[in-house]
C-alpha cells in the first residue's frame, strides 16, 4: 500500500473536517507511522476516533445514546457539566460508546469493526503488550482507510433535524394537540433504526414519570408501536418483567414504572410480549379477582369488571397458568343457579381464539376440575356447560379430537 489514506496524509481535506484536537492526533500519527512507530501511530488513529465518536453523540442527542446502552455493563457515566470533551466522556468506557454509537447509526458496522480491531489490537500487541504480531504498517494503513470511509467521512448529525431535535421539547414542555400530531407524523416517517431510537428513548421516558415528558411520551409511544417490530416490542415486556423481578431496577422517582409499563402495554395489545413467569402473575391475579366475584352475593356487576381486566390483557395466558385461569373463565361463562352474568360473553375471546392442543386442554378441565365441574349438576350452568362443548367441538377438525368432545359432553350431560 503505497499511497497514504487522506486521513493520514491530509485530514484537512476530508469532506468533514475533523476537530484541530482530532487534526492533531491524525498528523501525530503520520508523523509516528513515518518513523516506524506503527503501534504508537494506531493508537493515535484509535484517540482521534474515539473523540470524533463522542462529538457525534454530542450533536446527535446524549439522552438518546443513554437510552440506548442502558442496558450495557461498563461506565456510561456522562459529566454534562465537564468544559472539554474529555472532561465530559471520562466516565464512559469507549466500547461503550462504540456500541451506541453503533446502534444510532452514528458509525457503520464496518466502522465499527475497524474500531474493534484496533482496540483489540491495543490491548495485545500495542507498545505496553509485547507480542509476536506487532502491528505494521499495512494494519495501519488498512485500518485508517476504514475509518476514513465508515466514520471520519460519515456527515455529523444535524441537531435541527436529528432524532434529538425532533424529540428534544417531549422532555421539557408540555405537549399541545397540534404539536403532538406533528411528531406523530414524523415518528410515522421515521426509518427502522430511527424508531428503534425513538422507541427505547420514549420507554425511558413514560417509565421514568418525570412530568411533562411522561404524560407526552404516554401519547407518543402508542404511535412508535405500530411501526416497531416484535423484537423491538418485546424490550418494553421485558422491561416489565425486569421490575416486576427486581423493583431495584425501577429508577423512577415514585416507583412506579412497572404500573405505567403495564397500562401502556395494556392500551396498546401488547400484554402477549411480557415474558411467560410474568404474564403468568398477571392472569392469576385477574382470574383470582374473577373468581372471588364469581363467589359472593349478588357478584354478577363485579363479575363483569373482572371479566373486563382479562380481556383488556388479551386471550395470552401462559401455558404454566392455563388450568388456573380458564377454570375461573369456565366458571363465570357457566353461572349459577341462579342464571349467568355477562361476563360469559365478555370473556368469549379466550374460548374462540383457542388452537386445538388449548381446545382438547378446556375440555379436559369439564372432566377433571373440581371447580368447573362445581355447579354442573344443576340445569341452569349445565346448559351453559353443554353449548360451550358444543362450541368446542364445532372449533375443531380431527375425529379423535370431537370425540373427546363428545365423551365430556355425555359426563357433563350425566351430571
Amino acid at each position: 500500500m503505497d499511497q497514504l489514506p487522506v486521513l493520514m496524509s491530509g485530514p484537512q481535506s476530508l469532506a468533514i473536517i475533523p476537530s484541530d484536537h482530532e487534526l492533531a492526533l491524525l498528523h501525530e500519527a503520520r508523523g509516528l507511522h513515518d518513523a516506524g512507530y506503527h503501534a504508537h501511530s494506531l493508537l493515535n488513529l484509535w484517540n482521534a476516533a474515539v473523540c470524533n465518536l463522542r462529538r457525534r453523540v454530542e450533536a446527535y442527542g446524549v439522552d438518546l445514546w443513554l437510552s440506548v446502552v442502558k442496558e450495557e455493563p461498563g461506565r456510561k457515566k456522562i459529566d454534562r457539566d465537564g468544559e472539554t470533551l474529555a472532561d465530559r466522556w471520562g466516565g464512559v468506557d469507549e466500547l461503550v460508546l462504540i456500541t451506541g454509537a453503533q446502534r444510532l447509526g452514528l458509525v457503520n458496522r464496518k466502522g465499527g469493526k475497524a474500531l474493534e480491531m484496533i482496540n483489540w489490537t491495543r490491548n495485545h500487541a500495542s507498545p505496553a503488550h509485547d507480542s509476536d504480531s506487532p502491528v505494521g504498517p499495512e494494519d495501519v494503513l488498512a485500518l485508517a482507510l476504514l475509518l476514513q470511509s465508515n466514520l471520519f467521512d460519515l456527515p455529523m448529525p444535524d441537531p435541527g433535524h436529528s432524532i434529538a431535535g425532533l424529540f428534544d421539547p417531549v422532555r421539557n414542555v408540555s405537549l399541545d394537540q397540534a404539536q403532538i400530531d406533528l411528531l406523530c407524523d414524523q415518528i410515522r416517517a421515521l426509518n427502522p433504526a430511527d424508531i428503534r431510537n425513538a422507541f427505547g428513548f420514549l420507554l425511558d421516558l413514560l417509565g421514568e414519570g418525570q412530568l411533562p415528558a411522561s404524560a407526552n411520551a404516554s401519547v407518543l409511544l402508542p404511535v412508535v408501536w405500530e411501526k416497531a417490530n416484535d423484537d423491538l416490542k418485546k424490550t418494553a415486556g421485558l422491561r416489565y418483567h425486569t421490575v416486576r423481578l427486581d423493583p431495584t431496577s425501577d429508577s423512577s422517582t415514585d416507583n412506579g414504572m412497572d404500573v405505567r409499563i403495564l397500562d401502556f402495554l395494556t392500551q396498546v395489545g401488547g400484554v402477549k410480549y411480557i415474558p411467560d413467569a410474568t404474564r403468568a402473575q398477571l392472569y392469576r391475579r385477574a382470574a383470582k379477582l374473577l373468581g372471588d366475584a364469581k363467589d359472593s352475593s349478588y357478584g354478577w356487576k363485579a363479575e363483569e369488571t373482572a371479566a373486563e381486566t382479562l380481556v383488556q390483557f388479551g386471550p395470552h395466558v401462559p401455558n404454566i397458568a392455563f388450568e388456573e385461569v380458564y377454570q375461573e373463565i369456565v366458571s363465570a361463562c357457566c353461572g349459577n343457579y341462579w342464571g349467568h352474568s355477562g361476563a360469559g360473553d365478555i370473556l368469549s375471546p379466550f374460548i374462540t381464539t383457542l388452537n386445538t392442543e388449548q381446545v382438547r386442554r378446556l375440555v379436559g378441565l369439564f372432566c377433571t376440575n373440581e371447580r368447573v365441574r362445581s355447579e354442573l349438576f344443576q340445569s341452569k350452568p349445565k346448559a351453559r356447560a353443554l353449548k360451550i362443548l358444543a362450541a368446542l367441538k364445532d372449533s375443531v377438525t380431527i375425529a379423535a379430537h370431537k370425540s373427546e368432545v363428545d365423551s365430556a359432553i355425555a359426563e357433563i350431560d350425566a351430571l
